[in-house]
Formats: structure tokens, C-alpha cells, sequence
């Protein structure tokens, strides 16, 4: 015989709350504004504070004339890329804090080995020279590693961070730029790019 609740049975459950609904609702709105705000703030920050303090920003170069340099290496010599001028040229913006930058030297190593043609100086970025000359031996650069004190250079290839590599074909114009991390097809192809 089919069995159907008794009273006691049903007398037992608690009453559903008629508040409960309008509580959970309220608890997930709060979190979706709370949601809203965080995600509009920095967008709006970002807004403000160029607005307030305008920046002078200078985009990486990927075209045009390579601008001059001549700078001091770790070892006293005085580097310039009017000195490099008729060979293809590759000039990596790296420092040891950067892992990205500590990766790439090895890649850039080999390159060399491939296209010994090409002429690669490194440019520390914002780096102790102790520290750049460690992390330029460990990762095997034979090439030049030069100063950039007041980061001039930098500024002038619109570099605000590491790497940013630049190749420069023999006539003195960029060929293009890769920033941030590399594989060694990619450079491979702006390696060949350059090297003619």
C-alpha cells in the first residue's frame, strides 16, 4: 500500500523561508557590482593617470634608419653603429633580472655560429654592469656588451623594457624587431632577414 506523508512527517520540515530568495539575491548582486568596479577601476586609472601626468611614449621601432649610437663596452672599448656600418647588425636590450633576456642569449649565441656575418652587440637595460658581464659569460656572448647609463639609446629604439631586439640590415635601416620572448626559428628568420 502506497504510503503518504503523514502529519508528523510533514509538520517536521522547517518552513521555507520566504526571505531567503531576496537574500541570496541581494548577496549575488553585491558581488557582481563589487565584480564591475574592480574590473572598470584600472582601465579608468590608467585613464586618469595619462591624463594627470602625461608620459612621453615612444612605440619600439620596427622601420626606418637604425638611430646612431656610440657607446662604452664592459671591456673600455668605444662601440658606435657607424663603426658596424656594411654589415648586417643585431642589437639586444637585455639585463640579468630578466628571465625572458637570460633565455635569449643562448639562441642569439648560436645564431652567431650560423651567420657569422652578423655583427651582434648587447645593450644592458637598466642592469649593473657586474651583473650584465656575468649574465652576458653565462650565457655565452662573445659580442660587445655596451653601457647605456642614461638609457639614451634606449629611449631613441623606443625601448621600455627587455629584450627588445633590433635587426639592422647592412645599409643601416631596420629590418625588424622581435620583444620579449623568442624561439630560435623566429630568430632564424629575422636572422636571414638580415644576412642577405
Amino acid at each position: 500500500m502506497p504510503s503518504t506523508p503523514s502529519s508528523s512527517t510533514v509538520s517536521e520540515r522547517p518552513p521555507r523561508s520566504v526571505e531567503a530568495a531576496p537574500t541570496r539575491n541581494r548577496g549575488r548582486i553585491a558581488r557582481y557590482v563589487a565584480l564591475a568596479l574592480i574590473v572598470t577601476s584600472v582601465p579608468v586609472s590608467l585613464l586618469i593617470r595619462r591624463v594627470v601626468a602625461p608620459v612621453d611614449r615612444v612605440d619600439p621601432l620596427h622601420s626606418g634608419a637604425a638611430p646612431a649610437f656610440e657607446l662604452r663596452a664592459l671591456d673600455g672599448e668605444l662601440v658606435s653603429l657607424a663603426g658596424l656600418r656594411g654589415r648586417p647588425v643585431v642589437v639586444n636590450f637585455f639585463g640579468g633580472w630578466c628571465v625572458q633576456c637570460v633565455n635569449e642569449l643562448p639562441l642569439l649565441a648560436q645564431m652567431q655560429g650560423r651567420y657569422p656575418g652578423v655583427s651582434i652587440v648587447g645593450v644592458l637595460y637598466r642592469e649593473d654592469p657586474e651583473v650584465g658581464r656575468k649574465t652576458a659569460e653565462s650565457g655565452h656572448a662573445t659580442w660587445p656588451v655596451l653601457l647605456d647609463p642614461d638609457r639614451k639609446t634606449a629611449a631613441a629604439y623606443g625601448v621600455q623594457g627587455a629584450p627588445a631586439t633590433f635587426f639592422i640590415r647592412s645599409d643601416g635601416t631596420i629590418a625588424g624587431d622581435l620583444l620579449g620572448p623568442v624561439s630560435i626559428g623566429i630568430l632564424d628568420k629575422q636572422f636571414r632577414k638580415i644576412a642577405g
